[in-house]
């Protein structure tokens, strides 16, 4: 029962036949219309993803450069900033050392017045001092001589006495 169209293992030639062409003409249609397309839009992708590669290592290499001069210019800043601090403190030292000085000056200016204040009083003293024991003198040698002298003659004796006594006092301190 094998019939004329059929081969040995079921084959139908006219189907066979029928496949083949139909599948030869949709071969040829891909291949002109859609293959091409289709590898265009391949080879498209393959472009947009070898750029984009090449962006990436291209981006990771522009990062690396850009990491490097963030690196140099922070060890920039750290040195211009520990040079700042240097000048900064020489400038305060200097300015330390200024006040110093002058803070010395002033208290050498303060004792060297009060030195002279000491001194002109000690003399006011001193002289005020003389007219007392004078008029003191003048007065015990009127007591004990009875009479007055005339002031300018008692002046002259107890000025002449007050200044052997300065003498003898300036010899006994040396």
């Amino acid at each position: 029962m094998i019939l004329a169209d059929q081969l040995p293992l079921g084959i139908n030639v006219g189907n066979l036949i029928a496949q083949v062409v139909t599948f030869i003409i949709l071969l040829i249609v891909l291949g002109k219309y859609v293959f091409p397309l289709l590898f265009k839009t391949m080879d498209q992708r393959a472009a947009t993803i070898r750029e984009g590669v090449e962006n990436a290592e291209k981006s990771r290499r522009e990062l690396a450069e850009a990491q490097q001069r963030v690196e140099a210019l922070l060890e920039q800043a750290r040195r211009d900033a520990q040079a700042s601090i240097g000048r900064a403190t020489a400038a305060a030292e200097q300015v330390r050392a200024g006040i110093e000085r002058d803070a010395q000056q002033r208290a050498q200016d303060i004792l060297t017045q009060a030195e002279r204040r000491i001194q002109q009083e000690v003399a006011q003293a001193r002289v005020q001092l003389r007219q007392e024991v004078a008029d003191l003198a003048i007065q015990a040698a009127e007591h004990v001589v009875g009479k007055s002298m005339d002031q300018a003659t008692s002046r002259r004796l107890v000025n002449e006495f007050v200044a052997q006594s300065d003498a003898r006092a300036r010899d006994l301190q040396c």
